[in-house]
């Protein structure tokens, strides 16, 4: 028997309410519950992304297994959230002493994080600020991060609500911010979309490119110095962090995705103009929510879980 990736056991919701998506979302979580455990499919449900679809509340139903291609961060208290989503509780950096202004120092050949933290007068990666230029939907935005975190780019792309993302091309950082990668920043940028992950909020005394090739800025405020457009969850969380819900260690846990459910609300039906007269005789949109099991996915997860030494 061979069955396709992509056959799918697909379930949609369609509703007058809120409050009618809500149930039917709980019903298919409690349903989807019970159908992998009667599949013998160990899976547990996870706050995920959904992705180009869009919608809210989006779950996917998870069994850990090496073979499988999504990462999992899970705590013992029962948080569990795709890395595209995950979110931990970081332990607080102190600040030096703050300065009245950014001062800008020369740090000639310094193009890396890890430069500027050896170089003399510069920065341990913690008190630095990351900056990455992005293109999203033919857009230049900046992505601001710790220096020494790592940027999860479905969490950037979620919070742009983007349909298309890539990293700028050095001729089009040049163009736009006047110096080459390894140099840039965002104090003092007007024009471009500042993303900023919440771990910056706050800091103060950081170090960051001046968008002047060999030159940085430090004594940075961030909430002074940047003007930030919005602030997100946008690093990549690691296993050994703490849960932000209890405290205790994270863990991450290799996972094939078996199952996943959103709610997509009207997004769809205000785009196709699908709509259906309410019991006060109004045409409201059409409220959806979308579900899907992988039936090929489900087969190779019970091999994966189930098979002997041969």
């Amino acid at each position: 028997l061979r069955v396709r990736e992509f056959a799918m056991k697909d379930s949609y919701s369609l509703d007058l309410d809120q409050a009618g998506l809500d149930a039917a979302f709980d019903a298919h979580h409690a349903a989807y519950l019970r159908i992998f455990e009667r599949c013998g499919l160990p899976a547990f449900p996870v706050e995920a992304s959904s992705g180009s679809m869009g919608g809210s509340d989006s779950v996917e139903f998870m069994v850990p297994s090496p073979a499988g291609e999504d990462d999992v961060i899970r705590c013992s208290c029962g948080y569990a959230a795709n890395v595209e989503r995950a979110t931990s509780a970081l332990t607080a950096v102190a600040d030096g002493a703050e300065l009245d202004a950014p001062e800008k120092f020369a740090t000639p050949g310094v193009r890396t994080i890890k430069a500027l933290a050896e170089f003399d007068g510069g920065a341990t990666a913690e008190h630095q600020i990351k900056s990455l230029i992005m293109v999203i939907d033919d857009e230049l935005v900046i992505a601001l991060l710790r220096g020494d975190h790592q940027l999860n780019e479905q969490k950037l792309k979620d919070t742009a609500q983007a349909i298309a993302m890539r990293p700028a091309s050095a001729e089009e950082v040049l163009k736009t911010l006047g110096a080459n990668p390894g140099s840039l920043g965002a104090v003092g940028v007007e024009g471009l979309k500042i993303v900023a992950d919440e771990a910056l909020r706050g800091r103060t005394s950081m170090t960051t490119g001046a968008n002047e090739d060999d030159w940085h800025w430090r004594g940075v405020n961030v909430e002074r110095d940047i003007a930030v457009t919005d602030w997100a969850n946008l690093r990549e969380v690691k296993a050994g962090e703490n849960c932000a819900d209890c405290g205790e260690t994270l863990e991450i846990v290799r996972c094939i995705e078996s199952g996943h459910i959103f709610k997509l609300g009207t997004k769809y039906a205000e785009a196709m103009g699908a709509t259906v007269i309410n019991q006060d005789g109004k045409n409201v949109p059409i409220v959806m929510g979308s579900y899907g099991i992988g039936i090929g996915r489900g087969m190779a997860a019970a091999a994966e879980t189930h098979h002997d030494d041969n």
